[in-house]
């Protein structure tokens, strides 16, 4: 289900480029190039607004009339209907080729209303946990909405702050500052995923990073690999930071007193592509380092570093996992499976992640005190082609001529 939120085939374009609908026409002409923010963003806002005000089933425009309208390409037009699907403003009906608008009143027999917090750009984890939580919520009738944060938005988030019963927030490396002041003025229940938030008295669900980078470690070094490369493709925050120290515990209870020598560094400034970053600065490791790695495993803290790592060693004739065992951090999204090839991960259960946020926000809000303020999900293994087990090599006996 979560692929089907990440993917927006061509096929599917063409579907709904075939209708074309009335939607009332903006009084003056709508200058989203001007923006700040990205153009997919500020597209979406603009449609939110007139999405809002229709019936529910109402069909949404083709891509093709909203290109002409608002001259913008195919691809951030598809980008922004993908943002609105994610806030559950548009949905396509099972057999439909149609988007419609769906109904968002949040007084529809809704428990209690809660703000999902997510940094506008976009990212296949922030994708997926959205769409766990949307889901969730719906189960637990309870009214979610999305509003993504960043510069220059202070004042429309502290609007949709009040409006709300509860936060939930996705943060980001790169602009969650501004944003934690303006929540904590609120007094409202808190909830940070993946870390523990600098508010004061906010909960947190997050994974035991701590025990992820250890039980990923310590599988390599039982496949028979003697050394564990630990390799870094985002920016350094608290949760790669307890994975590293995993990794650091582990290596030197199997008696590596350097561990730090096997950690590879490529990340990249908070913002930038981790993807193709972390490619281009393995690459120039590996022209310096005679296109070999020290040691015949690596566990990427990241899976976007699974990623580059994966294009890197191919290029320059290592082959994963003949030559190389590569175990990941597999985030909250599926790409880990369509790799070539498939990735063995280390993570841990979407669904938990949204059903303890909502449920800390619920009990708080009703008046109850929840048993953890601060929840670490158990990490589990997945075993998939990129790891394989190594073979002690028989001594070979000379014979006396």
């Amino acid at each position: 289900m979560v692929s089907n939120l990440l993917t927006c085939t061509y096929g599917y374009i063409n579907m709904i480029a075939l209708y074309e609908f009335p939607m009332p026409a903006p009084k003056k002409k709508v200058s989203l190039t001007q923006q700040a923010q990205p153009k997919h963003a500020a597209l979406a806002d603009a449609l939110e607004i007139e999405v809002r005000r229709l019936a529910p089933g109402t069909p949404i425009p083709a891509v093709t009339t909203l290109m002409e309208r608002f001259q913008m390409s195919q691809g951030t037009v598809v980008h922004a209907l993908r943002h609105l699907r994610s806030k559950g403003l548009v949905m396509r009906p099972p057999r439909r080729k149609r988007l419609v608008a769906v109904t968002r009143s949040p007084h529809h027999g809704a428990v209690l209303n809660i703000l999902l917090l997510r940094s506008q750009w976009s990212s296949p984890d922030y994708d997926a946990m959205s769409y766990a939580l949307l889901t969730e919520a719906n189960q637990q009738r309870l009214h979610l909405e999305i509003l993504h944060y960043g510069s220059g938005r202070q004042s429309e988030i502290a609007t949709a702050l009040q409006a709300h019963d509860a936060i939930v927030i996705l943060p980001s490396s790169t602009d969650s500052g501004p944003l934690y002041s303006l929540v904590e003025d609120t007094r409202k229940p808190v909830v940070m995923l993946w870390e523990k938030a600098p508010i004061r008295g906010a909960m947190s669900v997050a994974d035991d990073d701590l025990k992820l980078g250890s039980m990923a470690t310590k599988h390599l070094l039982k496949l028979g690999h003697k050394k564990v490369v630990a390799f870094l493709s985002e920016p350094l925050t608290p949760s790669t930071q307890r994975r590293l120290a995993g990794w650091e515990q582990v290596m030197r209870a199997a008696g590596h007193k350097h561990p730090e020598q096997l950690l590879i560094d490529c990340s990249v400034e908070p913002g930038k592509d981790a993807i193709v970053g972390s490619y281009e600065k393995l690459r120039r490791w590996l022209y310096q380092n005679n296109e070999r790695l020290p040691a015949s495993s690596v566990f990427c803290l990241g899976w976007t570093g699974a990623l580059g790592m994966l294009r890197a060693l191919r290029e320059v004739g290592l082959e994963v996992p003949r030559d190389v065992s590569i175990l990941s951090h597999g985030g909250e999204n599926r790409l880990c499976e369509f790799t070539n090839p498939a990735l063995t991960v280390v993570q841990c259960n979407l669904a938990d992640f949204a059903s303890e946020a909502l449920n800390l926000v619920k009990e708080v809000c009703l008046g109850r005190t929840p048993a953890k303020t601060d929840v670490l999900l158990p990490p589990f293994l997945i075993e998939r082609e990129s790891t394989r087990t190594i073979t002690p090599r028989k001594p070979q006996h000379t014979h006396p001529s």
